[in-house]
Order: C-alpha cells, then structure tokens, then sequence
C-alpha cells in the first residue's frame, strides 16, 4: 500500500523522500535544540507546495505509529496467555467439580429472583 491509497492524493516520490528528510532531522535534533535557521527552512519547504504538506503529514502519522509500536516493544514480549483450567478426573482437584457446586447454581438462581423481586416489593410500600 502506498501514500496515494491512503490518502487519494499524488504525491512524488521525490517530495516523499524530502518528507521522510524533514522528519529524520527533526527527530534527530529534537532533543538537541533544532536551530531557528532549521525551522525557517523546513517551514519555508512546507508552504512551498500543498504536497509537501500532504507529503509530511502522512509520513509523520506512519513515524508515530511505529514509535507507539517501539515503545510498547516490552509490554507485547512480556505478555502471557493464561491457560484455561483442564476438566480433571479427581473432584477434588476441580474447582467446580460435579455435584458440589449445585447449591451454587441455586444461590445464583435464588439472587436473580430476589434482584428482580424486589424493586417490584419497594414499589408496593
């Protein structure tokens, strides 16, 4: 896919690489204070042609993208899918093993009808 398809607008593949530039400096002296002379000129190039702007703006969108993506690099290595719990032939080690949880089932059933019962009590007093 390609900056036309995204943003149905034509743009060279010079003015692209001057982008892609503008963006590598002004990331690299970010920190390091970009002069006033750097900013004048990268201004300058910007309103010299509608596709400059186009151009840079869908370049800078893609580079913050993938700057997201660096930074959440840890979180995404770190992750751990949980295995879900296995049916084991021994109730005992089963968390809802089969006959000891039916008065679980009838406590739940006993809280719905207490839940939808008792707006209907309140509403008589």
């Amino acid at each position: 896919m390609n900056i036309e398809e995204w943003s149905g607008y034509e743009v060279s593949n010079e003015v692209l690489e001057q982008a892609a530039s503008w963006i590598a400096v002004l990331d690299n002296n970010q920190g390091s204070g970009a002069t006033e002379d750097m900013h004048t000129v990268f201004f300058d190039w910007l309103q010299k042609d509608p596709s400059h702007q186009q151009a840079y703006f869908e370049l800078s969108e893609i580079w913050a993208r993938t700057a997201c993506t660096k930074s959440m690099h840890d979180m995404i290595d770190k992750s751990v899918v949980l295995p879900f719990p296995t049916q084991t032939n021994n109730p005992s080690q089963g968390l809802l093993a089969e006959g000891s949880s039916s008065w679980a089932y009838t406590l739940t059933i006993g809280l719905i009808f207490c839940g939808l019962f008792i707006p209907a009590i309140q509403a008589l007093f």
